[in-house]
């Protein structure tokens, strides 16, 4: 194992995830703890950085949320999800949302759910913006 960390550190790869893990011998897929101070889940192939942060940041001010209470998660690890008292779920670019928001209900933990195209697609696009504005006003 060893031997591979070094080739990966060799390639500048510093961080890396199984792609289905499913499928090794003896997996068991960890829960993801998601922190009782959480009140909105960002579901999103993208995580904002840099610009990006920026703007995602101001929608959460615009639905007076901080960026403290806010958490990314890429769609495959949505299952694996340990939430309550979640107050707002977001999918922002996800294929499967359907699918996606079966797991949810199970679960019972959001009562608020947005979808859109990715955060980058939304950024600069005034429909697309406003599109996502309604569906948060919807909720008042």
């Amino acid at each position: 194992m060893n031997q591979d960390r070094l080739k990966l550190q060799h390639m500048g790869i510093q961080a890396w995830d199984v792609a289905h893990p499913e499928r090794l011998q003896g997996f068991v897929p960890q829960p993801i703890a998601i922190p009782e101070s959480c009140r909105l889940l960002l579901v999103s192939p993208e995580n904002p950085s840099g610009e990006l942060a920026e703007f995602y940041s101001r929608i959460l001010k615009a639905m007076k949320l901080e960026l403290s209470q806010s958490r990314h998660i890429e769609p495959d690890h949505l299952v694996r999800i340990q939430a309550s008292g979640l107050e707002w779920i977001w999918f922002a670019g996800c294929e499967n949302e359907s699918k996606l928001t079966e797991h949810l209900a199970m679960q019972e933990s959001a009562t608020k759910l947005l979808s859109s195209p990715l955060i980058s697609g939304i950024q600069g696009n005034d429909h697309q913006r406003r599109t996502l504005w309604n569906q948060i006003r919807s909720y008042e």
